[in-house]
C-alpha cells in the first residue's frame, strides 16, 4: 500500500471511530467492518483493535470485528488475551458458521504464538500450548478439509513436533495431510482461489520437502507488484518459525534471506533483526541466481544486492549506552574525510547532541558516561569516548562528532549522499537504528519522503540548517540514526525527532501534519568546514 494510501486509511479510520462512537448509522458500522480488515491488510494492529473495540460495543455479537480483533491483539504480543477472547467467540458460534472455522484456526495461531514465543520449548507450558494448538488445527482440518489453512498449520506443527520429539497425533502422518491439503487446494477453480490459495500452496508443498513447488507457488504472489506486506511477512513467520527452514539446508536459509528481502522493499513492510540474526544473514552466501529469479523474478538479483547493502550498512551502526546501563539512543561510524575533517581517514561516531553532548544537557549523557557498541559485528567489544570533536545543539544541527579511544576496525564506514532526494511520491528513506533500546531494526513502514530544505527549491527557516521531512516509524532510542536514500543506502539525514503530529510544514507550507524531522548531512557537513 502507497504511503498516500496509508494515510488516507489511517485517517478514515479516525474518522469512522469517531461515527462509530457516537450515533454512528448502520451505513457507518459497514464501512467500519470493511476498514477492520483494511487495517489487518496494511498491518495496523493498534488502529484495528480501537476501531474493533469501538464495533464491539455496539455490536457485541460481530463475529467477524471480534476475530479480527483477536488477530490484532495476537499480533501485537498479547496471545493469552486473545485465547480467552477467541474461546468465547468459537463457543458461542454455530458450526456451520463461517466464522467458527476462522474463530477456531486463530485459536490455534495464538497457542502457536505462546509456544514459539517461549525462551524454554521444553517447558510445560511451551509444550502444552504446541499440542492444544495441533489439536484445534486437527478438528478444524478433519471436520471439513476446505480448510486448508488449518491442514497446512496441523502439518507444520506436526512436523515441528517430531522434529523435538513430542509425542502426539501418532497415527497421523505429516506429508499424507500435505497431500490432502494440495489436492484440496488444487480442485479450487481458479476464479474462486482467495488471496491465501498461493501461500497455503507454497507451505503445503515445503510439507513434502517439494522445494520447487514451495518456489513456484511463492514467485506468483511474492513477486507481483501488488504483493501485501501482511502475506509475504505471514509467510515468512512461517517458514521461520514454524518450519525453521533457516535450519534445514541451504536452500532453506536462502530462501528467507529472498523473502525478507522483499518485504524490506514494501512500503508497508516491517523487518527486525537481532544482532545475532544479521549477523547470520551477512555470513550466509548468496542464494544462486535462479533460486532469485525462481522466487522474485527477473528483478530478483538487483532486490537481493540491494538488502544485502542494507545489511553491510547496519554493521556502521551503534547503540549508544550509559555505563551500567541500557541503551539510550543511535549512532554510526562516518570518515573524517566524508565531513572535511583531518586526519582523513579517522573514523569517528555521529549521534545527536540531545544523545551526547558536554554538560549532558537536553536529556543526554556526557562523553565519560557513554559506551559505544557496534552490536551487528560483536556485542562484546565495547568502545569508550576520548572527546567530542564538535557539536552543534538541538536548536541547530543537533549533533555531536564523536573521537573513540580506540580505532574501530572491520567495519566500513557509511558513505554520505552528494545530494539530497528530489521530493516526489516514489521518494523513500530507511533508517536503521535502536528503537526503544531493543534490537537493531530496519524502518520500512510508511516510510516516505514528504520534504527538505535542500537544493534547489528549499527555502531553509534556520539559516544553515536543512531540515528533512519523512514518514517511518520512529521511537525513543532511534535518536541519531541515519536516514538513508532509498536507492544506493547513504546517508542523507541525521534523525533527531520522530512520531511527531502536528509537525509545521517546510518551506512556508502552510498547516501541519505527522511526520518526523532529521537534519540533512549536507549542511552538518557544511557546518564542520565553517
Amino acid at each position: 500500500m502507497a504511503t498516500a494510501n496509508l494515510d488516507d486509511l489511517r485517517k478514515r479510520t479516525q474518522e469512522s471511530l469517531n461515527r462509530v462512537r457516537g450515533r454512528g448509522k448502520e451505513t457507518e458500522f459497514a464501512q467500519a467492518r470493511a476498514l477492520v480488515e483494511e487495517l489487518r491488510n496494511a498491518r495496523q494492529y493498534p488502529e484495528l483493535i480501537l476501531l474493533a473495540e469501538a464495533i464491539s460495543r455496539r455490536f457485541p455479537d460481530d463475529a467477524r470485528s471480534r476475530r479480527l480483533y483477536a488477530q490484532g491483539l495476537i499480533e501485537q504480543g498479547m496471545a493469552t488475551v486473545a485465547v480467552d477472547v477467541l474461546n468465547a467467540l468459537a463457543a458461542r458460534l454455530p458450526k456451520e458458521d463461517p466464522e467458527q472455522a476462522e474463530a477456531s484456526g486463530l485459536l490455534g495461531r495464538a497457542y502457536k504464538q505462546i509456544f514459539f514465543d517461549a525462551g524454554d520449548k521444553t517447558s510445560d507450558g511451551a509444550l502444552t500450548a504446541l499440542k492444544q494448538a495441533i489439536a484445534i488445527y486437527r478438528k478444524a482440518f478433519e471436520d471439513n478439509e476446505a480448510n486448508t489453512w488449518h491442514g497446512v498449520n496441523l502439518v507444520a506443527l506436526l512436523t515441528r513436533a517430531r522434529r523435538v520429539g513430542v509425542q502426539v497425533a501418532e497415527g497421523l502422518q505429516p506429508d499424507d495431510v500435505a497431500r490432502r491439503v494440495i489436492d484440496r487446494l488444487n480442485a479450487v477453480p481458479a476464479e474462486k482461489r482467495d488471496e491465501w490459495h498461493l501461500p497455503t500452496l507454497a507451505e503445503a508443498a515445503l510439507g513434502l520437502d517439494d522445494w520447487d513447488a514451495v518456489e513456484a507457488a511463492l514467485k506468483s504472489y511474492v513477486a507481483d507488484d501488488k504483493a501485501q506486506a501482511f502475506q509475504i511477512a505471514s509467510t515468512l513467520r512461517q517458514f521461520t518459525q514454524v518450519w525453521d527452514i533457516e535450519q534445514i539446508d541451504a536452500r532453506g536459509s536462502a530462501l528467507a534471506e529472498i523473502l525478507r528481502a522483499r518485504l524490506l522493499a514494501l512500503s508497508t513492510g516491517e523487518l527486525t533483526l537481532s544482532p545475532q540474526a544479521l549477523q547470520r544473514a551477512r555470513a550466509r552466501p548468496d542464494p544462486l541466481p535462479g533460486q532469485l529469479e525462481a522466487v522474485l523474478g527477473p528483478d530478483g538479483a538487483k532486490t537481493y544486492r540491494w538488502y544485502k547493502t542494507g545489511l553491510e550498512r547496519a554493521t556502521a551502526v551503534c547503540s549508544i549506552r550509559m555505563k551500567l546501563g541500557g541503551r539510550i539512543g543511535t549512532g554510526w561510524l562516518v570518515k573524517a574525510e566524508s565531513l572535511g575533517r583531518t586526519p582523513a581517514d579517522e573514523l569517528l561516531v555521529v549521534t545527536n547532541f540531545h544523545v551526547v553532548n558536554p554538560q549532558g544537557a537536553e536529556k543526554g549523557i556526557t562523553p565519560d558516561a557513554a559506551e559505544i557498541v557496534f552490536e551487528a559485528v560483536d556485542e562484546s567489544r565495547v568502545y569508550t569516548v576520548k572527546e567530542i570533536v564538535w557539536c552543534s545543539p538541538p536548536a541547530r544541527h543537533d549533533c555531536t562528532l564523536l573521537r573513540l579511544n580506540e580505532p574501530v576496525t572491520g567495519i566500513s564506514p557509511l558513505p554520505i549522499a552528494k545530494t539530497l532526494p528530489l521530493v516526489e511520491e516514489t521518494a523513500r528513506v530507511y533508517i536503521i537504528g535502536h528503537p526503544g533500546g531493543r534490537d537493531l531494526q530496519f524502518s520500512l513502514q510508511d516510510n516516505a519522503l514528504l520534504d527538505h530544505e535542500g537544493p534547489t527549491a528549499g527555502k531553509p527557516a534556520i539559516e544553515g540548517v536543512w531540515r528533512v521531512h519523512y514518514r517511518a516509524p520512529t521511537e525513543g532510542g532511534s535518536s541519531g540514526s541515519p536516514v538513508f536514500n532509498g536507492s544506493l543506502w547513504e546517508v542523507i539525514a541525521l534523525h533527531h525527532v520522530g512520531g511527531k503530529t502536528g509537525m509545521p510544514r517546510l518551506n512556508g507550507a502552510a498547516g501541519t501534519y505527522a511526520a518526523n524531522e532529521g537534519i540533512a548531512l549536507l549542511s552538518i557537513v557544511a557546518a564542520l568546514r565553517t
